[in-house]
């Protein structure tokens, strides 16, 4: 997990997704991590994940809020069959006032909100992932029953989520040896 913010209004967070296999001789994910932070508007990120190939996934959440009134998601991976090429599946996240102004051809639109979890939901298809952990199932599985998020005390209730003991949302120190929460966003 990373996330930072840089002078040109885009804050982003990132997590790994898990392909089975990492692609040679190609950057790894730390390396795009540097190159969001002078990353100027969306056109430059489309262009960066598009020309510079990776050795393995994630998935980046952002918006630039200088520039644009929605939140963006790309999940990512290394394409196997061409060289020097990444998968990439890009998510709106717009309102539903933005609704109307939106083309088919846009890419793929969710209203009001995503939950994303550590494994591909969108790439599915065409990555081969590793085993997920079973953190990722459980927790978006507990996501899915606390259903759709309208309200700010409702994103606070999943994202401080501890109703599974093993692998809540919201993981401490006092419940968890291995792992905990750093941040929620």
């Amino acid at each position: 997990t990373a996330f930072g913010a840089n002078k040109h209004g885009f804050a982003f967070g990132l997590n790994g997704l898990y392909p089975k296999y990492v692609a040679h001789k190609r950057l790894p994910r730390q390396i795009i991590n540097r190159a969001l932070l002078s990353i100027e508007n969306e056109q430059d990120l489309d262009n960066l994940l598009r020309l510079y190939p990776v050795a393995f996934g994630f998935c980046i959440n952002g918006s630039f809020f200088r520039q644009n009134n929605y939140l963006l998601n790309y999940e990512i991976g290394p394409n196997f069959n061409k060289d020097n090429e990444n998968y990439i599946s890009k998510c709106f996240v717009i309102n539903d006032d933005q609704k109307q102004n939106r083309k088919q051809d846009e890419g793929y639109t969710v209203l009001n909100y995503l939950v994303h979890y550590n494994h591909y939901e969108r790439l599915n298809e065409v990555i081969i992932e590793q085993k997920p952990l079973g953190s990722t199932h459980t927790r978006s599985k507990r996501g899915q029953e606390l259903g759709q998020i309208s309200t700010i005390s409702d994103a606070l209730n999943l994202l401080g989520d501890t109703e599974n003991e093993a692998y809540a949302i919201f993981r401490t120190v006092e419940k968890n040896r291995n792992t905990c929460t750093l941040c929620t966003a």
